[in-house]
């Protein structure tokens, strides 16, 4: 680190100092004239660019909110092309999608429509669930859950209700990726929803069942409300049929007015400033972002009023930021740690070990070194929660995320996925083979694990890897293939690391 030396001056500077700051105020003062003729003519433009940012930002974050259900339907349906003998065991049915509904809120419900016709579903209804196997004879079962997904009531030869269209499972059927419905008004439930939907296929490539995960209208419109378009003005999300999901119904381009293309859609000047976009290029609905340029930039609807104190303000705010930000410097760090870390464990949460991950593999692709993808689950955790509380399994996963922190590397990215599931990038050594760095932090899990229960449940870790020896440096396909690796083998024996491939 360099340091700076002063310079004792031969001469007093203060003077010079003086007239430094002088100088600046008087380009300031100058600046304003020159500011102020060439802001009035500009300031439509800034309305425009700021309310193409505020749609933009409130896309990103409806697009956000749909990832849950998309990660969700990929896993049911891997699950189940992985094993079909899934669908005909609803208790493991049960476990797997109460698994996924437990652990994500924002989800509706998942629906399970095997070849045969047969149907599993499970539907979120507060404050529990309601679990349904409608047989390929017609036959109907409903349990009612409570919130641990233990049963409450059961109705055997429930009377079946008349199945709705179902035009988005269709073209899941003939699609390879998730398919999202249009917006579609459900009686039963009283809201509007959409759905997510995507083929299981088996490992020939057939088709076994079409999965599909059902979000409610109430997310959208929660997350409408907290976005910046509904603090500048008002916004809707309409479907292709002109079904409203959230937001305020009617609001279209004026008919009247001039549109241009604006970023990722067009838009239209009046007296407030209409924006219209689709929300991305998978989702098929549209954003309308209505604002009053005014609302947007407050500062130039003020400008006459406001430019002869332009100086003052500059140098006060100035002086203000300069205070504040130094005041929130920790805090920002702080918020910075926990945007990447796992508020619970510490470890990377699952978007930061995406990125780091990632940034691990290509590093190993430019210099040819082999990496290791490995994901781990923790056996019988359920009773652990079940029988000793949540606050026992908060500790237990601490546990198993020190024991993986501990047998990693300083090169090694290690993340929590969400609910009992871990996974890490292992930069292997030049000496070190995949297995042995994975069976590493398996066991390092295991022992932590142990420790932290103790002897009244029988709990363990499996695991399931993959590494690049065959080329595959993309991060989801790996993931994919070592969990789908752990899971195969953990219908077999638990507490073993599984070796996969990627697809």
């Amino acid at each position: 680190m360099s340091r700076r030396l002063a310079v004792r001056s031969p001469s007093d500077p203060l003077p010079w100092a003086f007239g430094v700051v002088i100088a600046a105020l008087v380009i300031i003062g100058l600046t304003t004239v020159v500011v102020r003729e060439s802001v009035t003519a500009d300031s439509a433009h800034a309305a425009i660019e700021g309310t193409t940012l505020v749609g933009d930002a409130t896309a990103v974050q409806l697009e956000g909110a749909t990832r849950p259900a998309e990660a969700t339907v990929r896993t049911v349906a891997g699950a189940i092309g992985a094993d079909g003998a899934l669908l005909d065991d609803p208790s493991r049915m049960l476990d797997e999608l109460g698994r996924l509904m437990d652990g994500q809120s924002t989800i509706a419900a998942i629906t399970v429509v095997a070849e045969d016709g047969s149907e599993t579903e499970i539907d979120r209804r507060e404050p529990g669930f309601v679990f349904r196997t409608i047989g390929a004879d017609g036959t109907v079962d409903v349990t009612v859950l409570d919130e641990s997904l233990e049963p409450v009531e059961a109705r055997g030869d429930a009377p079946q209700r008349a199945r709705p269209e179902r035009a988005w499972l269709d073209e899941a059927r003939w699609s390879t990726d998730v398919v999202w419905s249009d917006l579609e008004r459900v009686p039963e439930v009283g809201r509007t929803v959409v759905h997510a939907s995507m083929a299981a296929r088996d490992a020939t490539g057939s088709t076994v069942a079409l999965v599909s995960v059902r979000l409610d209208s109430e997310i959208f419109t929660r997350l409408l409300a907290a976005s910046p378009a509904t603090s500048y003005g008002e916004a809707s999300l309409v479907g292709e049929n002109g079904v409203a999901l959230a937001g305020v119904p009617g609001l279209a381009l004026p008919d009247d007015a001039a549109t241009e293309q604006a970023s990722e859609g067009t838009v239209a000047v009046t007296e407030v400033v209409t924006y219209q976009r689709p929300v991305s290029a998978s989702l098929p609905w549209t954003l309308t972002v209505v604002v009053d340029g005014d609302e947007v930039l407050p500062a130039i609807a003020s400008l006459d009023r406001t430019m002869l104190l332009y100086t003052v303000v500059i140098v006060v705010v100035t002086l203000i930021m300069s205070l504040l930000l130094w005041a929130l410097r920790r805090p920002a760090g702080e918020v910075s740690v926990r945007a990447r870390t796992d508020a619970l464990t510490g470890l990377s949460n699952r978007h930061h070990f995406e990125v780091r991950g990632n940034d691990v593999l290509q590093a190993a692709r430019r210099r040819g070194t082999v990496v290791a993808v490995a994901v781990f689950d923790l056996d019988n955790f359920k009773s652990v929660n079940d029988g000793a509380g949540h606050e026992i399994g908060d500790d237990a996963l601490r546990a198993v995320a020190d024991g993986l922190a501990r047998a990693s590397g300083p090169r090694d990215v290690v993340g929590r996925l969400g609910g009992d599931e871990f996974a890490a990038v292992l930069w292997l050594s030049a000496d070190e083979d995949s297995a042995t760095a994975v069976e590493r932090l398996r066991t390092s899990a295991h022992m932590t694990l142990e420790r932290a229960v103790g002897d009244r449940f029988e709990v363990g870790v499996s695991a399931g890897w993959v590494d690049t020896t065959a080329g595959e440096y993309r991060l989801p396909a790996l993931v994919r293939a070592a969990d789908d690796a752990m899971m195969a083998g953990k219908r077999t024996t638990k507490g073993v690391a599984y070796e996969g491939a990627p697809a």
